[in-house]
């Protein structure tokens, strides 16, 4: 096994197209101690990394309020044949962008987003750590990390 860290331009082209052939995330919050992780789809958008997601209200949105320090996992099923696995982390209210009908981001968000929704949740992330067993033929550390 290897620590050799990919190139940064290839690591991007590969969290792209990673994020790009899934739609389903976990959003993992926290409130009091207490974790949450719910199932979403997500939209990524196309010059960036930022997630948009269109969170209904509930607890994961109280979480957010009062610990804006969230984890995402996106993983691809065993059936596949392959352990691939992405966590992004945002943390602080900076990274977390609520959008509502009025705000000046909201129409950008809503041609990303499939379907009209009232609430979108622009994710910043901070880190963005790619795990991929197949980086090791290519001589590459399985885990990737991309600092932004």
């Amino acid at each position: 096994m290897t620590n050799q860290k990919m190139p940064e331009e290839e690591l991007k082209r590969e969290i792209r197209e990673y994020l790009n052939e899934r739609k389903v995330l976990v959003l993992c919050t926290c409130s009091n101690n207490i974790p949450r992780a719910t199932p979403m789809d997500f939209y990524a958008e196309k010059d960036s990394f930022n997630i948009y997601i269109g969170p209904a209200p509930g607890r994961k949105i109280d979480n957010m309020k009062e610990n804006p320090n969230i984890s995402i996992g996106i993983y691809t099923p065993v059936s596949e044949g392959k352990i691939q696995g992405m966590q992004i982390t945002a943390s602080g209210r900076g990274n977390l962008v609520f959008l509502k009908e009025g705000d000046a981001e909201f129409d950008k968000a809503q041609k990303i987003v499939r379907g009209k929704r009232k609430l979108l949740l622009k994710i910043i992330p901070e880190k963005i750590e790619l795990l991929d067993y197949d980086f090791a033929k290519k001589g590459y550390s399985r885990l990737q990390t991309l600092d932004l």
